[in-house]
């Protein structure tokens, strides 16, 4: 597939005049041009000949089905609990969905969540509320895990399976049931995340670009966004995390989002003024994120270097100064109660003193060697 998209025409511009190669997929024959071609020629010939197929825009769709019934399929084949952490991350929203707020951490003590419990609480909130009508109280028959489980690295001899389960069938019901909910609201936000990734590269290399007070027009490089979205979308972790329950599908697709909204905003040419409505949808995005992940922070700074660079290339200092007040009152107020709770709770704005208290520190000191263990450990987890 990825031989076929490659082999489409590119045009290299010449001083005044664009020369063409053919490709298979233009229908109209840019050949009837000289090379003396304008751009605007060539792309409105290319345009009537790339609607002669069916075209990117069908390719992305068939891509985002494909993703989805593959993510659908591990989410059923997958077994209860065997994902990074997802036993702890149900733990958390079991313990929503029975009704409960919050759980306070305290450090060295043993829950359901484990580290969990310190982490920002939009996806558990959501998967909770989602799941509050489902009964769960057979969780203690499945919550069984495996003494001699030896997971980490595929290379260490053992079992491989984290918990112990018969040979009965697992039905969609009870705690399993609750589980997949929240495996399957993942799935939807690895979709949110790819459909980003298309429309982020689309954007970026898009058929015209800002460039000081004018437009610079070029040729749309088509095939990027769906090679760009096909590689994310098969990442074999990528699938295999956006098919569990899990905060991680959230801030992804958060992040995807944001990342998205930041090129929208930096491709405007400086005649186009950036509206309140613009600035308020970052400040909701980076609110979202803050709530879903302490990861989400760094999009803050983020989007604080952007508007620094926005004023710059515009030579618009004030822009600063409109900006800051609608992008920062909504994180205040969709984020800030928590990490005010956090501070009230714990005299720690992150919370992660308790964090790290329940899931552990380093007792090694890092060496080189050590890196390249963790470097080791990311080769394998990236295969899934």
């Amino acid at each position: 597939m990825i031989t076929t998209v490659l082999s489409l025409p590119k045009f290299l511009k010449k001083p005044g005049v664009v020369t063409q190669r053919r490709g298979m997929f233009f229908a109209a024959r840019l050949d009837a041009y000289d090379d003396g071609a304008t751009t605007e020629e060539v792309k409105a010939t290319a345009d009537r000949g790339m609607a002669a197929w069916p075209g990117y825009t069908s390719l992305r769709n068939l891509l985002l089905l494909g993703f989805l019934l593959l993510g659908f399929w591990y989410s059923l084949a997958t077994p209860p609990f065997e994902t990074p952490d997802e036993l702890y991350h149900y733990g958390f929203v079991r313990h929503i969905a029975q009704g409960n707020w919050l759980p306070v951490q305290q450090a060295n003590v043993e829950s359901p969540w484990e580290q969990e419990g310190s982490q920002a609480p939009l996806y558990y909130l959501l998967v909770g509320w989602l799941t509050r009508g489902i009964d769960q109280s057979d969780f203690a028959a499945i919550n069984v895990r495996n003494p001699r489980a030896n997971i980490g690295d595929p290379l260490f001899p053992g079992n491989k399976n984290f918990m112990l389960y018969s040979a009965a069938s697992h039905p969609l019901r009870g705690s399993n049931l609750a589980l997949h909910v929240g495996r399957w609201l993942s799935l939807l936000l690895g979709l949110v995340t790819l459909w980003c990734t298309y429309t982020t590269v689309q954007l970026a290399f898009a058929d015209s670009l800002p460039r000081g007070d004018s437009v610079t027009t070029r040729f749309p490089n088509t095939a990027l966004p769906f090679i760009v979205t096909l590689w994310v979308a098969t990442i074999p972790q990528f699938a295999f995390i956006s098919a569990s329950c899990s905060n991680d599908s959230l801030i992804i697709a958060v992040a995807a989002a944001t990342v998205y909204w930041l090129a929208r905003l930096v491709t405007k040419p400086n005649s186009t003024q950036i509206t309140l409505g613009e600035w308020l949808v970052l400040g909701i995005l980076l609110g979202i994120a803050a709530l879903s992940k302490l990861q989400g922070l760094g999009l803050v700074g983020l989007a604080g270097l952007i508007m620094l660079w926005l004023a710059w290339r515009r030579r618009e200092w004030q822009l600063v100064l409109h900006a800051v007040l609608p992008v920062a009152l909504p994180v205040l107020l969709i984020a800030g109660w928590w990490y005010w709770r956090n501070m009230t709770l714990y005299g720690d704005l992150l919370g992660t003193g308790h964090l790290l208290a329940n899931n552990g520190l380093r007792t090694d000191e890092l060496t080189w060697g050590g890196i390249g263990g963790e470097l080791r450990g990311l080769r394998y987890s990236f295969w899934g």
